[in-house]
C-alpha cells in the first residue's frame, strides 16, 4: 500500500479543488466536477458561483464519506 500523508480537511478541500474540471454550459452557466472524488458535481450561474457551489459539494462528500464510513481516496498523496 502507498504511504499516505494526513492533512486538515481544510488541506483536503483545497487539494480536491486543484483537480476541479469547470466546463460552460449552452446556457451560459457553469458545471463543476472532481473527477478524484466520484459523483462530486455542481453547477452555478457565474464561474465564480460554480466554484463557491463545488466547495461546498467536496466538504459534503468528505463529511457523507466519514458518516457512512466509505473509503475517501488519497488526492496528490495526501
Amino acid at each position: 500500500m502507498d504511504k499516505v500523508n494526513k492533512v486538515s480537511f481544510e488541506e483536503y478541500v483545497r487539494r480536491a479543488l486543484n483537480h476541479a474540471r469547470f466546463r460552460q454550459n449552452e446556457d451560459a452557466s457553469w458545471t463543476v466536477e472532481v473527477p478524484v472524488l466520484p459523483g462530486c458535481i455542481s453547477w452555478g450561474a457565474t464561474r465564480a458561483e460554480a466554484l463557491e457551489m463545488i466547495k461546498d459539494a467536496i466538504e459534503a462528500w468528505v463529511i457523507t464519506a466519514l458518516r457512512f464510513c466509505d473509503k475517501i481516496p488519497p488526492i496528490d498523496e495526501c
